[in-house]
C-alpha cells in the first residue's frame, strides 16, 4: 500500500504515525515545501526574542524517529496539482508520485488583510522559520512595533516582543480581547491586566494605512490617529491553503470538506488540521490538528475511527498573567464569578450543567474545570447550597 501525504505540519506527522502503527509494511511518503522536518509552529512566537535558539528548540522528532518507523520524507518540495482519476500528484519537478491513499494536510497560510502599504519594508507575518529569522533580523533595529490582530497568537508575539525591550502597540478590531475565549467583562480585565506589564492596547480599531516610504514608521487608524512604529506584525487568522485542489472533483468550501471519518468526497482521498473543514468549521488549532491527522491515518489503515469535535480551550502565558478559556461563554443562561486581588473566575451555566469556564490569574484548576465542562457536568446540587465558585472549583 502506498501512503503519500501532503503537508508535513502536526496533522501531517501524526497520520504518518498512525499508519506506520497499524499498517508496518506500506510505504509512507511525507511530501513538504519546507527544508525542514516537522516544528512546533506555536513556538515560534515565543522565540521572537531568542536570537540563540536551535532547531532541536523547535523539531518535534530528530532524524532517527523517522528511519525508525521507515517513514520517508521528500523536502524542499511543492506540489503543484492533484490527478484523482489517476491516483497521483504533481510536483514543481514536474515528477508524478503515485499513491493508493492519500492525506492532504498542507495546512493553511496567513489571513492578510486588503491594507494599504503592505509592500513597505517592515511588515511581516509569523508561520514559518523562515518568517522568524526574516522578523529577528529587522526588528533587532527597531524600538517599536505593532501588531495588527489581538488573539492568542498576536499577544505572544507582542510579549516576546516587549521581552526584547520593544515598545510593543497591539491593533483589535473588536471591543475587548479574545471574543472566541472571553466574554466583554473578562476581556476589559484581561486588557488592564497586560496593560499594567508595558503593553498598548488600540481597541476597536481598524487599521487604514501603514505610513512610511520604503520602510515603515507608523500606521494611520481609521479614526485619524497615527500609532508611531518601525515594524508591523500582522496577526489577522489563517485561510486553509486550498489551491492544491484546484481542477480537481474534491468538494471545498472554506476549507476541503470532511466527514467524521476525516474522508473526502473522494474514495481514498483524506484531510487534516488547518486544511480541513469538518461540521462546517476550519479550527487552524495545534490539538485539533493532531488529533484529526491521527483519525485519518487510523482509517486511512481500513478501520472505522470518528472525529469528535473537542469542547474548544485555550491557554494563555504573558508574564505574570495567566489565563485559562475552555466551553462555550456565548449561550449560557446563568453566571457565576469570583473576583480578588489578581484574579478573576467565571463559570458558564446551563439548566445546572457547566458549559464553559474562564480563569484568569490562578489558573491550577483548569485541568478539572476542563474535564468537567467536557463531560457537561451537572452542579445543580451544589447551587442548592449557595456554594461559592472557588468551592465549586475544588469539588469538580
Amino acid at each position: 500500500m502506498n501512503y503519500l501525504i501532503i503537508g508535513n505540519g502536526i496533522a501531517g506527522i501524526s497520520g504518518a504515525e498512525e499508519i506506520r502503527k497499524n499498517d508496518k509494511l506500506g510505504r509512507i511518503l511525507v511530501i513538504s515545501k519546507e527544508e525542514y522536518l516537522t516544528y512546533n509552529r506555536i513556538k515560534l512566537s515565543h522565540l521572537i526574542s531568542k536570537e540563540d535558539y536551535t532547531m532541536k528548540d523547535l523539531l518535534i522528532h530528530d532524524e532517527n524517529w523517522y528511519k525508525e518507523r521507515e517513514i520517508e520524507v521528500l523536502l524542499n518540495t511543492m506540489v503543484t496539482g492533484i490527478d484523482t482519476d489517476a491516483k497521483e500528484v504533481i510536483t514543481d519537478s514536474n515528477g508524478k508520485i503515485k499513491y493508493d491513499k492519500l492525506l492532504i494536510a498542507n495546512g493553511s497560510m496567513p489571513f492578510i488583510p486588503p491594507i494599504n502599504g503592505l509592500d513597505k519594508e517592515g511588515v511581516f507575518a509569523l508561520r514559518t522559520i523562515n518568517n522568524l529569522d526574516e522578523i529577528q533580523r529587522y526588528v533587532n533595529k527597531c524600538d517599536s512595533i505593532s501588531i495588527i490582530g489581538g488573539g492568542l497568537l498576536g499577544l505572544e508575539a507582542a510579549w516576546a516582543l516587549k521581552q526584547w525591550n520593544k515598545k510593543v502597540n497591539i491593533i483589535e478590531f473588536f471591543p475587548y480581547l479574545l471574543p472566541r475565549q472571553l466574554d466583554e467583562e473578562l476581556g476589559i480585565y484581561l486588557k488592564e491586566e497586560l496593560e499594567k506589564q508595558g503593553l498598548n492596547f488600540y481597541l476597536d480599531s481598524v487599521v487604514e494605512k501603514i505610513e512610511g516610504d520604503k520602510n515603515v514608521r507608523g500606521i494611520r487608524l481609521k479614526d485619524g490617529r497615527i500609532i508611531e512604529s518601525d515594524g508591523v506584525l500582522i496577526s489577522t487568522g489563517i485561510r486553509p491553503n486550498v489551491t492544491i485542489v484546484e481542477g480537481t472533483d474534491i468538494q471545498v468550501d472554506k476549507g476541503i470538506v470532511v466527514d467524521k471519518y476525516m474522508k473526502t468526497n473522494l474514495e481514498d482521498v483524506y484531510a487534516a488540521g488547518d486544511i480541513a473543514q469538518f461540521n462546517n468549521i476550519v479550527f487552524g488549532l495545534w490539538s485539533v490538528s493532531m488529533n484529526q491527522g491521527k483519525v485519518a491515518g487510523l482509517n486511512m489503515c481500513g478501520n472505522e475511527k470518528e472525529y469528535n469535535m473537542p469542547k474548544s480551550a485555550a491557554t494563555l502565558i504573558i508574564g505574570k498573567t495567566k489565563m485559562f478559556s475552555v466551553g462555550n461563554i456565548d449561550e449560557s443562561e446563568k453566571e457565576i464569578k469570583a473576583k480578588g486581588e489578581n484574579y478573576f473566575h467565571k463559570l458558564f451555566l446551563n439548566k445546572g450543567k457547566i458549559t464553559g469556564g474562564v480563569l484568569i490569574g490562578d489558573i491550577k484548576k483548569m485541568l478539572a474545570l476542563k474535564k468537567a465542562v467536557n463531560e457537561n457536568r451537572d452542579i445543580s446540587e451544589m447551587l442548592k447550597e449557595d456554594i461559592k465558585l472557588e468551592q465549586i472549583l475544588d469539588n469538580l
